[in-house]
């Protein structure tokens, strides 16, 4: 019981650091919504994919919170902690509530939890400038950003379909 937890805990940190470097490292700047399109996104599906709802979204939470910290958008860490963590969830939810049969439910659960993200950055960033106006024009860089983690997700599950972890929990 001990041993599976400590493999749970090093999965999950492992998982958080590459979401760290997916985010922090590979982006593209987006003067829409002055921040950047990263891969983070499509490694938090794969770590809900992985490591299932609840220790997706500590490695989605701890993950992207960290590269908001070292990449100069601390005032952004809580909620981004807050927002990558429930998407996470809301996936591994919409996962385990469709049927078996259903091949891609992980796709369903991660554009789910992308309308959240969508949402929750929008009256985020509203509430920061005091205006919910102003901050329609970043709902399409966030929309941008949600399908370039779906897409970088299908892309990168035949990676990981190889390794330990997900020979025995991809069934994509």
């Amino acid at each position: 019981m001990e041993d599976k937890k400590i493999k749970e805990m090093v999965y999950t940190s492992l998982l958080a650091a590459l979401i760290c470097v997916a985010t922090f490292i590979i982006k593209v700047p987006s003067p829409v919504t002055n921040g950047y399109t990263h891969l983070g996104d499509g490694f938090i599906f794969i770590a809900v994919l992985l490591m299932g709802k609840k220790n997706g979204a500590w490695a989605g939470a701890i993950g992207a919170a960290l590269a908001d910290i070292i990449g100069g958008y601390s005032y952004y860490a809580i909620p981004t902690f807050t927002i990558k963590g429930i998407m996470a969830f809301i996936m591994g939810i919409v996962i385990e509530k469709l049927p078996d049969r259903m091949r891609y439910k992980w796709v369903a659960g991660a554009v789910l939890g992308s309308v959240w993200q969508v949402f929750a950055y929008y009256a985020v960033g509203s509430l920061m400038v005091g205006n919910f106006i102003s901050t329609i024009s970043e709902i399409p860089g966030n929309i941008i950003q949600s399908a370039a983690g779906i897409i970088s997700a299908a892309a990168f599950i035949g990676v990981f379909k190889h390794t330990p972890l997900g020979k025995d929990t991809l069934e994509c």
